[in-house]
């Protein structure tokens, strides 16, 4: 099932700011997926605000992702510059997600769309990875909305969703005081607009959604092996050396491997050999690794890439957890740092970020919002 953050904030046309700024504050209070949505705006105006966003994104190492709501045309649009969404939500009076599937440059995107009676959910096109389900109770934000459904339907929906590998979103007038309680009828993800709007903190809204849902959701099996990914500066190792006490797994970092067994730092091996034998020896200590039993397996930022790798992690069932840190502040920490021989360009280092980021967005998402090492693995751990 497609991993999501546990919050999915959806722009408001309504509001003061733009559509592109809204995505932009979002994006910096460290909400990694947001859905554009420009109902009440022409379609001109609409297409201005979403290439503003996108490009913002692809500027900034594609932060946040963004999904366009219900307009396949203006996805294409974006595809067509070299701006292509990460996922695109259609409804039920849309084009059909396989038809869509088949448009040029959304081969790959993420297919979601909303359901809101068993007719629906029980048989969602096969496109998609994810759906929306509800609305839960009435909504301001959309006059047309379905009968509500209420936590005992959304129950109901959310077994029928993830019986097809489908992550269930909960939409339709959910707010904060909401959240614990979807989360443990089986949500994965809450789509939110006003609650979002106004909190005090949006950042903190978000902090509160993930430690709850992985009070019912655990990220991590006890006993098995873990995997983190992400970004380089994003406090991998960091958080690496925090949850080993907690989970009693050792910490494992690839990176220091391979300059054990090349005999010099890693920023030597990519100048005297270049990146692509350091991506070998990367893979070969991360495998290697991953077979001594199960441990706190620190990746570097491009070892995820690996198809072999990816392969031989899920085989072993470990959890794979992506470090969701903000490439901006990741950027600020490891920035001209000579033992990063990928840090010395700010363009060049968000450019690999952006690169990265499809293999890392479906990975579950540790979002950490400014919080410690030791305050996010206590966090994790205490879900264990």
């Amino acid at each position: 099932m497609l991993p999501l953050p546990p919050l999915y904030p959806i722009t408001d046309a309504s509001r003061p700011e733009s559509l592109a700024q809204q995505i932009r504050n979002l994006g910096e209070a460290g909400f990694p997926l947001v859905q554009f949505r420009g109902k009440g705006l022409d379609l001109g105006r609409q297409w201005a605000e979403l290439r503003t966003a996108l490009r913002a994104s692809a500027e900034g190492g594609g932060w946040p992702l963004i999904v366009v709501n219900d307009r396949a045309d203006l996805a294409v649009l974006a595809a067509s510059e070299g701006l292509t969404p990460w996922g695109l939500h259609l409804g039920q009076s849309d084009l059909p997600p396989a038809e869509a599937r088949r448009l040029p440059g959304l081969e790959r995107v993420h297919l979601g769309t909303s359901t809101h009676h068993p007719g629906e959910w029980e048989a969602v096109d096969a496109a998609c990875d994810h759906a929306g389900v509800g609305p839960l109770r009435a909504t301001p934000s959309k006059a047309d909305h379905a009968q509500p459904i209420g936590l005992e339907g959304l129950q109901q929906a959310c077994g029928a969703l993830r019986a097809q590998d489908l992550a269930p979103v909960a939409i339709g007038g959910i707010g904060a005081e909401d959240m614990a309680a979807c989360f443990e009828v089986g949500v994965a993800s809450l789509a939110m607009i006003g609650a979002v709007a106004r909190a005090a903190s949006p950042g903190d809204l978000l902090w509160e959604a993930q430690r709850l849902r992985w009070q019912v959701q655990a990220p991590v099996r006890p006993g098995a092996g873990v995997v983190l990914v992400g970004g380089s500066g994003s406090g991998k190792s960091a958080l690496a050396r925090a949850l080993e006490p907690r989970l009693g797994l050792p910490a494992r970092e690839v990176d220091q491997r391979v300059a054990r067994e090349a005999d010099c730092t890693v920023a030597e091996v990519f100048r005297r050999q270049g990146e692509g034998a350091f991506r070998d020896l990367e893979t070969s200590a991360a495998l290697e690794l991953l077979g001594q039993g199960p441990c706190i397996l620190d990746l570097g930022a491009g070892a995820w890439e690996s198809e072999a790798l990816r392969s031989a992690v899920h085989r072993a069932g470990w959890s794979v957890l992506w470090v969701a840190e903000r490439p901006e502040v990741a950027w600020a920490r490891v920035a001209q740092d000579p033992e990063r021989p990928l840090a010395a360009s700010q363009k060049a280092f968000l450019a690999r970020w952006r690169e990265r980021m499809e293999a890392w967005s479906v990975c579950n998402p540790v979002l950490p919002l400014g919080r410690t090492p030791e305050t996010l693995a206590k966090a994790l751990a205490g879900a264990v």
